[in-house]
Parts: structure tokens; sequence; C-alpha cells
């Protein structure tokens, strides 16, 4: 069986009983994929066994294959600071497997199986937007990717603008650096990147209630008013992180309260797989008939 234009990761699919002939009544048939189950995309094979009153078996297995839809782009390459690496909080510690860029890797595996999506995670504990921007400039012409993820400006405002201080120069200072640093992220790609479609740049999240690393959350604020106006002039996609992590601090943002949480970064990339999958063109998968 395929059934095409699935639209999520998994669907229920129904299917008739299998054809028994012979045996011994009454005749018991069992699959490890019951009818009616949910099927993820993709190709599963169906085991069925039938048993008669003499207990005698017989086997037979089929095919399930789901089509979703086809992506136009394979390579994202993600680019800033710890945020894009994985940190916690805990000093120089990175949680790969729940970065936002490999939870992003799992999504568009999950939605688009057998593509050969790859997502570069080119994060680094400690840059600033100044340094982001060397990192892009150095990895596009060797990643060359379709796609870039834009997350930085932290480690500008983190010495700078500690609770309270948004209306100091040197946190004013700070912001405007964050706003020309991003813009020139963005510009800078848009010129060195010839395989590059599709940019993408994110707000910055808000500190958590307490922690010893929490920036201002005012002058995150002013920030990010200065990136939603550097993709607006650049016409990058602006993912709003601060607001799908407002109210919901407690959850996402680590003791430090300036790192993510597991949970957040699965927010962060969840925001970046919405936003590409409202943007970025989709074309059902069909099975050609001969």
């Amino acid at each position: 069986m395929t059934i095409s234009n699935v639209t999520g990761t998994a669907q229920a699919v129904t299917y008739p009983a299998p054809t028994v002939t012979d045996g011994a009544p009454p005749v018991t048939t069992t699959c490890d994929h019951a009818s009616g189950s949910t099927f993820p995309l993709g190709t599963t094979s169906v085991n069925c066994t039938t048993t008669d009153a003499q207990q005698r078996t017989a086997r037979c297995a089929f095919d399930v294959t789901l089509k979703g839809f086809a992506l136009s782009v394979k390579r994202f390459g993600a680019f800033g600071d710890s945020f894009t690496a994985g940190e916690t909080g805990r000093a120089s510690f990175i949680d790969t497997p729940n970065a936002y860029p490999t939870k992003l890797q799992q999504s568009l595996d999950a939605w688009y199986p057998g593509q050969g999506m790859t997502v570069i995670n080119r994060g680094n504990n400690g840059d600033t937007v100044e340094m982001t921007l060397e990192k892009i400039l150095r990895f596009l012409p060797t990643d060359s990717p379709e796609v870039v993820l834009i997350l930085s400006g932290y480690n500008n405002l983190t010495q700078w603008c500690p609770p309270g201080s948004s209306s100091t120069p040197a946190c004013r200072e700070a912001i405007d650096a964050v706003g020309v640093g991003i813009l020139d992220c963005i510009r800078k790609t848009r010129e060195r990147g010839p395989t590059v479609k599709f940019i993408f740049v994110s707000t910055l999240t808000p500190p958590g209630a307490t922690g010893s690393n929490r920036i201002d959350a005012n002058a995150i604020v002013q920030t990010n008013g200065r990136i939603k106006q550097a993709a607006s002039l650049q016409s990058a996609v602006l993912v709003d992180s601060h607001a799908a992590f407002l109210g919901r601090e407690a959850e996402y943002v680590n003791a430090d309260g300036l790192h993510l949480k597991p949970a957040g970064y699965q927010a962060l990339a969840d925001g970046f797989f919405a936003a590409i999958q409202a943007t970025i063109s989709q074309t059902p998968l069909f099975t050609l008939k001969r």
C-alpha cells in the first residue's frame, strides 16, 4: 500500500485483513502492525501470522509506504555562539544531542525521510556577533549551505548589559553593535554565499528570573528591535524566539539565567522549523505508475 500527500510525520492506516485459505477453523490472524495503527513516513514492513485449530501457521508480509513532501533545499548552516553550540550554563559544557541544530536535524529527518537533509552546527562558545560574521565568511565556501540560520549577539551584551543597565552608554553601544553586526551577517551571507537561497535570523531569548549570567531584559528587547529591523532591511526571515519564550522562562532557561535547558533548545529548533516550513516550497512525493 502507498499513501501520498501525508501532511505530518505519521498517519493511521487501515488495510483489509489478509486472505486465508484452508486450515482447520477457527483460524486466527495477527499482524505486528495492526490495521488502524499509526505508521511513520517511509516504508514499514507488516508481518502477519495465521494459526489454525491444529496450531499450523502460515505467514505473509507486505509494505505500507507513506509519502509526504520534498523540501526544495537540503543543506543548512547554523551560525552563532553557545546558544547554537548547545551550552547548558555549565562552564564549557556542550550538550550536542540537545543543541537546537541537532533537534532541527531530527525534525527534518522525520518530516523528509531519505531526502539527505544536513544541518551543520557552526556555533562557538563566546563568539560575539562580529565573530559569527567571521565564521560565516570562513565556512560558506566549504559548507555550501542553501539555508543559513543566525542566532548571535548575547556575548556583545553580557559584559555591558547586566540587569538594570539598559540605559547606560556602554549598554546602548553594545545594542547598536549587535544591530549592525546582524545586518552585516545577512548582507555578507548574500554577497559571499552563492548557494544560499534563504536566511533565517532569530531574536534573542529572554533572561531567566535569577542567575549570575542574566542580561538586562529591556536590553534584550531593544536589541531584538534592531535584529528585526536588520532582518526587514535585508529581506531575511525573522524567527521570533523571544516571543515564543515569554512566560515560559522557568521551563526553558537554565539556572544561570542565560543559557537554555533541553526544552528551551527544542523550542528554538521548533521555531526555526516552523519558519522553514512556512517559507520554503514543498512538493508532493508521488509513486510513478508504469
